[in-house]
C-alpha cells in the first residue's frame, strides 16, 4: 500500500522540477490561502482572486525558492504583500475621490475598517501643516484649481502643486502605516 504524500514531499518534488507535484501544492495552500486572505478584505470572490494571483506568482518564482522547509511562510508573505500592495492602490484611489466613505463603500472591505481608515484620513487631514492643509481643502472641498488656489491665497501655482503633492503623500503614508499595522 502507497503511503499519502506528504505536502512537504509535493513541495519538494514541485521545486525539483515535478511540476505535476504542483497540483498538491496548490489544493492543499489555495483552501488556507483563501481563509487568510477573506479575514482581511472581507470579500470572498476577492480573496479566492488574491490567493489564486499569490499561486500563480509563486508558479513563476519557483526558482527563487530555495527550501522546502520556509516554502509556507515564503507563500503567506507573498499573499499578505500582495494584500497590502492592493490595499495602498486603493488608498490610492480613495484618495483620489471626492468623499472617501463614498468611494471605499463601494468595495466589499469591512464596514469597521472603512470607519477607522475614514477616522485616519481626517485626522491625517488634521495634523497638516497650516498652508498645506488650507491648500488641500480648497482644492478637495471647494474643487478649486492651482491656479484659482494660488489667486486666493497669493502664491504661486507651483507652491500650490507641492504643497498638494506633499498633503497627499502624507495622507498616503498615514493610511499605509494603519493599514500594515492591522494586517501585522
Amino acid at each position: 500500500m502507497e503511503r499519502p504524500m506528504h505536502i512537504q514531499d509535493s513541495v519538494q518534488d514541485w521545486m525539483q522540477g515535478n511540476e505535476a507535484a504542483f497540483e498538491a501544492v496548490f489544493y492543499h495552500y489555495y483552501p488556507r490561502l483563501k481563509r487568510y486572505l477573506v479575514r482581511y478584505i472581507k470579500s470572498e470572490a476577492g480573496a479566492e482572486d488574491m490567493a489564486m494571483e499569490v499561486l500563480t506568482k509563486l508558479w513563476q518564482k519557483k526558482e527563487a525558492l530555495r527550501d522546502s522547509n520556509t516554502f509556507e511562510n515564503y507563500l503567506f508573505t507573498m499573499a499578505r504583500n500582495r494584500m497590502i500592495n492592493q490595499l495602498r492602490v486603493k488608498i490610492n484611489e480613495w484618495l483620489s475621490l471626492e468623499n472617501l466613505a463614498e468611494g471605499a463603500a463601494n468595495e466589499h472591505y469591512d464596514p469597521l475598517l472603512l470607519k477607522e481608515l475614514e477616522n485616519v484620513y481626517h485626522e491625517s487631514v488634521a495634523v497638516l501643516p497650516a498652508q498645506r492643509k488650507t491648500i488641500f481643502m480648497l482644492h478637495r472641498n471647494e474643487n478649486l484649481t492651482y491656479n484659482e488656489i494660488a489667486q486666493r491665497l497669493g502664491i504661486s501655482p507651483k507652491t500650490v502643486e507641492n504643497q498638494l503633492s506633499a498633503a497627499l503623500k502624507q495622507l498616503r503614508l498615514a493610511m499605509a502605516q494603519y493599514l500594515t499595522s492591522i494586517i501585522l
